[in-house]
């Protein structure tokens, strides 16, 4: 009897541990669905959190992130331009100039060398361009040529272009010139055009048209009109490619100070470091044209919304320098400012 005791509770041992083995695996299983389960669930959270269908809590703090965000955002975009995208689709359109190639000789424009179908593709320029809408400004005759020359010792490295001379005086944004050429066999027209403020080429287009031995004036004129049809829309192209780059940065003012009071090497320098720094210290951007002991030539681009003409753009100048120079108004346009430092 003593021995068979532990041979029924070793079997009885055995018995119970095979019983129980399955439940036990059962209920491991059970336990690793459960994780994988939860593990789903916080996924599945997680993924409706980055597509904002997360609970309550969870989409005020994204709305605040990404508010937070579009802030930072704006103000880094604001750091380098003053109007935005949209703003810049609104925005006013260029004044354009139109003028010819034109030479200077003895101090005088020379008409003499104008082509004689020189108005004839002036009249087609223009009419493309009103039809768009823009304002277009042009000289006409000798006397306005004249007077615009009186300008020619105010302004510094012109290099004798009567055509930029002209814009700056007539306050245009842009000024466009233009060479018709005709022969029997074609005509053909060359348009360019230029940023007023630098004188800066911006591009330039051309267009040809048979002109099958015409003579008559009505058909040449009629082929110059085409020839202007065909290369306006090109050279637009890339005065608005132009426009709206430029205008992002700001309004666009062209100042020429000359420099009237006696001045060392150094002192100069000391005046156009002190000068250049506060400019740049209060516009968006400071480009220099022509920088010397007696002259000084920049462009300038302000906050349209902080200076809303040239008398604002003037006035803060002129509080710029006055720790430094005497300021006097000699002449002031749209976009130009002519003045002394003393």
């Amino acid at each position: 009897m003593r021995h068979l005791i532990p041979s029924l509770c070793l079997a009885l041992l055995l018995a119970e541990t095979a019983c129980s083995a399955p439940h036990a695996v059962k209920r491991g299983d059970s336990d690793a669905r459960q994780k994988n389960a939860a593990t789903r669930q916080r996924a599945e959270s997680a993924y409706d959190e980055l597509n904002g269908y997360g609970s309550t809590a969870t989409s005020s703090t994204k709305s605040g992130i990404n508010t937070a965000s579009k802030k930072a955002a704006a103000t880094a975009a604001a750091a380098e331009t003053y109007i935005d995208q949209d703003a810049v689709q609104g925005a006013s359109q260029p004044v354009i100039m139109v003028s010819p190639v034109l030479s200077m000789k003895d101090g005088v424009p020379d008409l003499s060398a104008e082509s004689p179908y020189s108005r004839t593709t002036a009249e087609a320029i223009n009419g493309f361009l009103t039809k768009k809408n823009y304002e277009v400004k042009s000289i006409d005759g000798q006397s306005e040529l004249s007077s615009i020359l009186q300008m020619q010792s105010d302004i510094a490295n012109t290099e004798d272009d009567l055509s930029y001379l002209a814009s700056v005086a007539l306050d245009a944004d842009i000024y466009i010139k233009y060479a018709p050429e005709v022969t029997n066999e074609e005509v053909s027209v060359e348009v360019s055009a230029y940023e007023t403020s630098t004188a800066r080429l911006l591009g330039s287009q051309s267009a040809v048209v048979r002109n099958n031995g015409h003579t008559s004036k009505i058909n040449i004129n009629s082929n110059i009109g085409a020839a202007v049809r065909k290369a306006m829309p090109g050279l637009e192209q890339k005065i608005l490619n132009y426009w709206k780059m430029d205008l992002a940065k700001g309004t666009q003012y062209k100042v020429v100070a000359n420099i009237k009071g006696e001045y060392s090497d150094s002192q100069t320098e000391d005046l156009h470091d002190a000068i250049m720094k506060g400019l740049k210290g209060n516009f968006s951007s400071v480009k220099v044209n022509v920088m010397t002991a007696k002259t000084l030539d920049f462009v300038i681009y302000a906050n349209p919304i902080k200076y809303r003409d040239s008398q604002e753009v003037y006035s803060k100048i002129r509080q710029i320098f006055k720790p430094i120079a005497e300021t006097k108004k000699i002449n002031i346009t749209r976009k130009l400012i002519l003045m002394e430092l003393n």
